[in-house]
């Protein structure tokens, strides 16, 4: 973990410590969030777009913070400053940056980057774990700390004697990953593969693949570039590039090849490596490609991973990223963490054949999908094409959730799906609906970006069992 005396503080980031007499103080740890804030760290006030740290320093004050880095315009710092140890910038964000990106530079960390449309936090959960099992001294960026907020949070929060990192990086605007790269500093980087996402600033898949890219770009000939050669527009933007990678896939010739080997009859995906059948216990039949992914930077890192390894894989993910729960009788899919279409699409392929399984034949079952955030100007005609897959996949029910899914529901009814389906604004809506109509032994199937909030639906399932019982 980061720590610093406020004397050497300042003259990192180019600031001035407005009370020497705490010059030798020292912080441990950073923190932006008044209401975290611990007793040790650095308060970090950031001017956002909707709100301002500033006005949270008397908060990060009584929660004893042990210092506070501000910008030199705000005012309103002469009574704090008799009290902590005070830095002023002319950025506390890009002091912060720059702050982290030292730390970075201190330590000896094998650092690995993950990125990609799909599957990066996933994916950075199973390097993690499995690296884990070969050495202590590892870390990795908690959750979906991934921006240029979350990436310094997460990186001063690595011990300083850390063999092994793995870090998610996601980016929402062009230049934003260059900037992530000459914080993080990797020497691997895996792109886990390139989708319609972001399209809302990126305009392309081509220019979310070269955002994607300019993270390898930033490495060194001799670093390590990992990537999913059954991706054509990932591959296609490979090719441009004159340095060697490292690939994986399924379908195409690839450095590590396995094989899908099908959905158990618990409803996981399965894939053969090097023989062996494993179950990945994760929802969707995408996680094949987060598993191999992962097992494939192992082994280019020079670790002795092999298929008995995965078989025992044991590993943390967020909540609602494809977790098979039993509610009171129903079986709920919780996949709606994130989405866009090619997760969509794949999700509701794998809970098609989820229920073709003998073990689901004749539950009844609902699709409950949300809209697909970012997208652009191709919104209405992704959201549209959803909506025919669905139809065209047969499930029972239908329930469509948001403002951008009534194009979703309309294209599922112009193609044959007639009844049984029904469209909300709202998730409080659908939770209403959803209550009054659940079938006995049901099986649901959630999914939509977070911003929607479905899992709000989860929460209200959950609560009526329990008033049930």
């Amino acid at each position: 973990m980061i720590s610093r005396d406020f004397k050497n503080l300042a003259q990192e980031v180019n600031g001035k410590l407005l009370n020497k007499e705490f010059a030798t103080a020292v912080f441990k740890g950073v923190a932006i969030d008044s209401r975290v804030v611990g007793g040790e760290q650095l308060f970090v006030a950031i001017e956002g777009v909707s709100d301002d740290g500033h006005r949270y320093l008397d908060d990060a004050v009584g929660k004893n913070c042990a210092g506070l880095l501000v910008n030199n315009k705000f005012t309103g710092i002469d009574e704090l400053k008799t009290k902590v140890p005070t830095v002023a910038v002319d950025d506390t964000h890009l002091a912060m940056l720059k702050l982290a990106q030292n730390y970075r530079n201190e330590s000896e960390t094998k650092l690995v980057a993950v990125t990609g449309s799909n599957g990066k936090t996933t994916t950075k959960e199973m390097i993690y774990s499995f690296i884990r099992n070969k050495t202590n001294k590892t870390y990795r960026s908690p959750g979906n700390f991934n921006n240029l907020f979350g990436l310094p949070l997460s990186i001063f929060k690595m011990p300083s004697d850390t063999e092994y990192a793995v870090f998610e990086l996601g980016i929402s605007v062009a230049g934003e990953m260059q900037q992530l790269a000459e914080i993080a500093q990797p020497e691997v980087v895996l792109i886990t593969n390139i989708g319609p996402t972001h399209l809302e600033t990126l305009g392309t898949m081509e220019n979310v693949a070269e955002e994607k890219f300019s993270l390898a770009d930033s490495l060194d000939a001799d670093k390590i570039v990992i990537l999913n050669a059954d991706d054509p527009t990932l591959m296609q933007t490979a090719a441009k590039r004159k340095r060697d990678f490292i690939t994986y896939g399924f379908d195409s010739s690839a450095d590590y090849r396995a094989e899908k080997a099908g959905v158990s009859s618990s409803g996981y995906p399965q894939i053969q490596i090097d023989g062996k059948i494993i179950e990945v216990k994760l929802f969707g039949e995408h996680q094949v490609y987060n598993i191999l992914a992962a097992y494939t930077t192992c082994r280019a890192l020079g670790l002795d991973i092999t298929a008995e390894d995965l078989d025992k894989l044991q590993f943390d993910v967020s909540m609602y990223r494809g977790e098979i729960e039993n509610i009171s009788g129903l079986t709920v899919i919780a996949d709606c963490y994130n989405a866009n279409p090619t997760s969509m699409e794949s999700g509701l392929h794998s809970f098609r054949n989820y229920l073709d399984l003998p073990e689901m034949v004749n539950r009844p079952n609902i699709v409950i999908v949300g809209d697909m955030l970012e997208l652009g100007e191709k919104s209405i005609m992704y959201h549209r094409q959803i909506g025919k897959l669905i139809a065209e996949l047969k499930f029972e029910n239908l329930i469509a959730v948001g403002q951008l899914s009534k194009d979703l529901f309309e294209s599922a009814k112009e193609n044959g799906f007639s009844s049984n389906i029904n469209y909300f604004t709202d998730v409080s809506e659908a939770g209403d609906f959803l209550i009054g109509n659940l079938p006995r032994g049901g099986v649901i199937y959630l999914k939509a970006s977070r911003g929607i909030g479905l899992e709000k639906l989860i929460t209200l399932l959950k609560g009526s069992a329990f008033r049930d019982n």
